[in-house]
């Protein structure tokens, strides 16, 4: 028998770990309450695909060709048509550009974009503006960005109307494990001292998160902080040149690097300092799941991170790529436990109105809803 749930597919590139393929796993298990859900990756499945393959959850992956490959539109228009998909949510701007180009081959499902990020740095291509405006925005219905920010980019360098783009901030779920083990004892299974004063951060190590910034922050703050350490969790592109670097600077004693670690919000309790030191974010999940745990932060005043930590209140925004400043910020949060602890209370609170899993996935509910209206009743999904 046929499911009456309206036929709802995500299109994303992959489902390895990182901040839009995890809103992406949050999404589908908590929408397919109200909806058929399928998730569609243009390249390689990733490592959460089996995951919710457990789950109940479709995933598909296309193994994308190098270069420009119609035949993913061809694949997803299949696909769309197999399905009567409804709703197709495609995240990131590829992903975006092959799914409208599937609907001139089966035009029936709504097309909603959600961008979550941009290079570094942007450059203008007119031609691809040009496409943007008479080709594929027409086959959308719905633009939505994680921030602000974003959404002045997409009217830069997109040539996208900011007045019909809408922003719907990125949330979390704080973690229902943390706090299991004590802290203490999770401090010293990754080497630390009850002691140490650690920095740290999470996340994929790629040249946007300049990692190198942390690196030399350490460096720059030790003969000052004898007892500073560091812990970098997550893995990437990148990670044997920082690697190297902290070799380099002799700092090897002094920076614990995990890899990948499923379990990597439960080490956010070893950190005494977040710091996110960027060239460019959308609205970064590990940033919001540091604030969830009520962790100090550092971030730097680029993309959507002075959009999520207010200066001097919820915790410190520094200039992008500025060592002094990141110095002087690690000297301050090191000096002052009580600003410390005032900080992250304060962004507990601001993640608590604004930043929640419950908040964003609402306002998805309610969009979902219009853009489906009037064929379909309102989701289930509580929005109060």
């Amino acid at each position: 028998m046929k499911s009456m749930r309206p036929r709802l597919a995500y299109v994303v590139h992959s489902l390895n770990p990182g901040g839009t393929e995890k809103l992406v796993v949050q999404m589908s298990l908590i929408f397919k309450a109200d909806f058929t859900v399928h998730i569609i990756c243009i390249d390689e499945p990733g490592l959460w695909a089996n995951d919710l393959r457990a789950q109940g959850i479709t995933v598909t992956s296309l193994n994308r060709r190098p270069g420009l490959d119609f035949n993913i539109s061809v694949q997803l228009a299949r696909i769309f048509r197999r399905d009567q998909t409804e709703l197709i949510h495609a995240h990131q701007y590829t992903p975006w550009f092959y799914s409208a180009l599937s609907r001139v081959l089966f035009p029936s499902p709504k097309l909603l974009f959600e961008e979550h990020g941009r290079f570094f740095p942007e450059r203008k291509n007119y031609k691809r503006v040009l496409f943007n405006k008479v080709i594929i925005r027409p086959l959308t219905h719905c633009i939505v960005a994680v921030s602000e920010d974003i959404r002045q980019r997409l009217h830069c360098y997109e040539g996208l109307n900011a007045s019909s783009t809408r922003v719907i901030y990125n949330g979390v779920t704080p973690d229902p494990s943390s706090g299991k083990a004590p802290r203490d004892t999770l401090r010293k299974s990754l080497g630390f001292s009850s002691t140490d004063f650690v920095i740290g951060t999470i996340g994929r190590f790629d040249p946007i998160k300049n990692l190198p910034l942390l690196i030399r922050g350490i460096q720059g703050t030790h003969s000052q902080i004898p007892h500073i350490r560091g812990l970098l969790v997550g893995d990437g592109p990148t990670y044997t040149d920082v690697k190297a670097l902290v070799e380099t600077l002799n700092l090897g004693a002094k920076v614990h690097f995990t890899g990948y670690r499923q379990d990597a919000t439960e080490l956010l309790r070893a950190m005494d300092l977040f710091v996110l030191p960027s060239f460019s974010e959308g609205t970064s999940m590990a940033l919001l799941e540091a604030i969830a745990a009520s962790t100090p932060v550092i971030v730097t005043d680029v993309g959507g991170n002075p959009e999520i930590v207010i200066n001097n209140k919820t915790g410190w925004v520094i200039p992008s790529n500025s060592v002094s400043a990141l110095m002087a910020a690690i000297l301050d949060a090191w000096s002052n436990p009580q600003k410390r602890h005032l900080f992250a209370a304060a962004g507990r609170c601001r993640f608590e109105d604004h930043f929640t899993t419950h908040a964003m996935c609402a306002d998805y509910a309610v969009l979902y809803n219009q853009i489906l209206a009037p064929k379909r009743p309102n989701s289930s999904y509580n929005t109060h």
